[in-house]
């Protein structure tokens, strides 16, 4: 099958493939094109508007998929291969800016670019996307930097007791420092239920460490799922979190006896609604894996619901697909 390229962009701009002009791309528009499926494709990204600079990017297709080897290094460039050819690329040129001040008089300069970093005295420091300026933390044999991030969650960064290098990372909605060194965390999963996490970390010389953990719920309660494909998601979610009972929860029971999500928790990384179509009449899901920072790769996940009833919601999952070559394309 002949691949489609869907090129996303932060501001309207000019796609060129192969030094060959294809059209302009907005962000209420992308820009979608055929391409050959195997060989180069030569992609640049040349902004109509504002002040960002463009972007030209190599990435090799073979049978119509990126190689993931192409895109290790393709800093700006964000790949999504969905089943059917689909391509969705974001287009995003870096445009670093660097924010100099001090902490407890120790020079400091917070890059923010492809990723985050802060150099603190000289010493590097990875914070997470959207991280905000940290204040220090004197701890009783460590350090820590504690600041915001850009979506209202907070960040703890741990450090060695002379600030001399960087031993931890915890990102969550809340961080709030106890006695001891010690941490209070919540933390919401994002999935459909809305499952969170609170959890106690403790911050000592050889990095963070959790002590305490137990599970909640972000909004207080269950939101349980109301269509058969939100069923079959939030069943593959809840396997994806280590919960196997609340997974078979959405299963009938002959299926729940199989098991057949314990694979497919070992195979990817998330489970999303299928965003383009595929070849196939059946209904079906995504499931996600990571394979770099560039490139993730989209299966498909076939499945049969009925409207039943139960204690999750009103659809229970009857029939899986779970293909062999599926997994076997993840764990290659």
């Amino acid at each position: 099958m002949q691949p489609t390229i869907i090129c996303h962009v932060p501001e309207a701009g000019m796609i060129c493939l192969n030094g060959r002009f294809a059209g302009e791309s907005t962000p209420q528009r992308p820009l979608f094109a055929p391409v050959a499926p195997s060989g180069a494709l030569y992609l640049e990204y040349r902004p109509l508007e504002g002040d960002r600079g463009g972007l030209a990017r190599r990435l090799v297709l073979s049978g119509g998929a990126p190689l993931p080897e192409s895109l290790e290094r393709a800093v700006g460039l964000y790949c999504v291969s969905w089943p059917g050819g689909a391509l969705e690329i974001d287009l995003v040129p870096p445009d670093p800016t660097v924010e100099r001040f001090t902490l407890e008089g120790l020079p400091c300069a917070m890059t923010r670019g492809e990723a985050v970093t802060l150099s603190l005295n000289g010493v590097p420091v990875t914070l997470p996307e959207g991280a905000g300026l940290p204040r220090l933390v004197r701890l009783d044999g460590a350090a820590a930097l504690l600041g915001d991030t850009g979506d209202g969650g907070r960040y703890l960064a741990a450090l060695a007791p002379d600030l001399s290098a960087q031993t931890g990372l915890l990102v969550a909605d809340a961080i709030e420092p106890a006695d001891g060194g010690l941490f209070s965390t919540f933390a919401a999963l994002g999935d459909t239920v809305g499952h969170a996490r609170l959890e106690q970390w403790l911050a000592d010389r050889d990095g963070l460490r959790c002590v305490a953990s137990q599970s909640a719920w972000a909004t207080g309660g269950p939101c349980w799922p109301d269509t058969a494909e939100a069923t079959m998601i939030a069943a593959a979610e809840a396997a994806l979190a280590g919960l196997p009972g609340e997974a078979d929860g959405y299963l009938s029971p002959a299926l729940a006896e199989k098991k057949p999500l314990a694979a497919i928790a070992d195979a990817c990384d998330l489970c999303v609604p299928m965003k383009y179509p595929v070849p196939d009449a059946r209904p079906c899901v995504g499931l996600v894996r990571q394979l770099n920072d560039h490139l993730a790769i989209v299966r498909p996940l076939h499945y049969r619901a009925e409207p039943v009833g139960g204690t999750q919601g009103r659809w229970m999952i009857d029939e899986m697909t779970v293909e062999r070559e599926l997994l076997n394309a993840f764990l290659e």
